[in-house]
């Protein structure tokens, strides 16, 4: 059987070819027999017309094997989706960048983890990959067939297996996943307490109008009083939240959805985007988090050696805002074309002077890579600065907005209970 593979040779360079053996962990000896480091070893196709009795068997038994798998497969994974939160890839990557500076093999390290792994779907992942390393396949090909590696981790792992820092792209990986996890932290926290806020007051409300409301109607109609015009108002308010309220309902789940739908549907998400880098606080915080995210992973890339025509692809696919997206699409676009990164973003007009100066000094030094860390860093104080400020800004506003709704209720139940106690003296 043929096998096609590309390695890295005793002198250092890149080199393609074929090799015939009968099975991968074959092959794979015999290039590392040569003094080769194997990066990507895939199978062409069979050197004979029959199969041998031999694969005949092995390929029944990995039919066996492959529903064995599926009958025992974790029902955990397939509940979850195979989805794996960004807090538990970066404690496997920290966990496994120790175990491969400490000398263990990837299959041991691998192994040992997903033995103590919780969540199902990166247990399941595990195991694959286990198994695809145990036949011979590196260690980055392994990872692209499972969905919860993204296509920016597996470069740099790749980028850590061709130039023999296997453990510190591993370490890096543990890094970006940890800032991206803090940066989604921080956006969080800036949403949470207005969000409560809001869902308060508006709880409030419903509970005022209907069951509140109904009752105060019935006590003042017996006392037979004349009524303010802002409680008259109240309760007509009442009565018809308490008669049409699903149309409330449907109105905010109408307006949720299109929101929604449009955020994310491929033909109006790019206008929504520019429409958020236009709202005065929102556009802030979303510039802020899309430089620091995407700075910080074109800084990984270029640290471990991926191309930065790669590298800004992958940068504009962790960007958050379609607008930013297109930048990093102009910029990749100039360095084909042979235009400095530096001038390519000033031209964008999305980037922010900072990045494009620093972008500039980089090329210039050779430390492209420090630099947009620095960059990253930068942007991730300024968004901890504009999260205090926002919340800040939005405390004083929420109170006099709850503060209001408390006053009118007041007045409107307290203004005719007033008037009352004066008939009756």
């Amino acid at each position: 059987m043929n096998f096609k593979y590309r390695a890295r040779a005793v002198d250092g360079e890149m080199v393609e070819g074929y090799v015939d053996a009968d099975d991968q962990k074959t092959a794979l000896d015999t290039l590392r027999g040569r003094g080769m480091i194997v990066i990507n070893l895939n199978a062409q196709g069979s050197t004979q017309t029959k199969t041998p009795a031999s694969q005949k068997k092995s390929s029944s038994s990995s039919g066996g094997s492959s529903l064995k798998s599926l009958l025992n497969m974790d029902l955990g994974h397939i509940f979850s989706g195979g989805k794996v939160p960004l807090k538990t890839l970066m404690v496997f990557f920290r966990q496994l960048a120790t175990m491969e500076n400490a000398g263990l093999s990837l299959s041991t390290s691998i192994d040992v983890i997903a033995g103590g792994e919780k969540n199902a779907s990166l247990r399941y992942a595990l195991n694959n990959i286990k198994n695809r390393l145990d036949r011979g396949m590196p260690l980055s090909q392994a990872m692209s067939q499972e969905k919860a590696f993204n296509a920016l981790l597996i470069s740099l792992i790749e980028a850590g297996e061709e130039g023999g820092l296997l453990g510190q792209s591993l370490e890096q990986s543990a890094v970006l996943l940890e800032k991206q996890e803090q940066l989604r932290s921080k956006i969080k926290s800036a949403m949470f307490y207005p969000a409560f806020i809001m869902l308060f007051a508006v709880g409030i409300l419903i509970f005022f109008f209907m069951f509140l409301v109904p009752k105060f109607e019935e006590t003042f109609a017996a006392l037979n009083i004349d009524l303010p015009q802002v409680t008259l108002i109240m309760f007509a308010v009442g009565n018809w939240f308490s008669k049409n309220w699903y149309i409330i309902a449907a109105i905010f789940a109408g307006i949720i959805f299109g929101l929604h739908f449009l955020s994310t549907n491929k033909h109006t998400k790019g206008f929504m985007d520019r429409v958020k880098l236009k709202i005065p606080v929102m556009k802030e915080l979303i510039m802020k988090a899309s430089m620091a995210r995407s700075s910080r992973t074109l800084s990984a890339l270029t640290a471990a050696g991926v191309p930065i025509v790669r590298g800004l692809e992958m940068a504009e696919g962790t960007a958050g805002n379609a607008a930013v997206e297109e930048g990093y699409s102009h910029l990749r676009q100039g360095v084909i074309r042979g235009i400095s990164l530096g001038d390519s973003a000033r031209q964008a007009g999305i980037f922010p002077v900072l990045v494009s100066q620093m972008m500039r000094i980089g090329e210039e030094t050779g430390h492209l890579d420090s630099m947009l860390e620095r960059v990253a860093t930068w942007y991730d104080q300024e968004l901890d600065e504009q999260v205090k400020a926002t919340v800040s800004l939005l405390e004083p506003m929420l109170i006099v907005f709850v503060g209001g709704i408390i006053a009118i209720i007041a007045t409107s139940i307290f203004a005719p209970v007033t008037s009352a106690i004066v008939q009756l003296s």
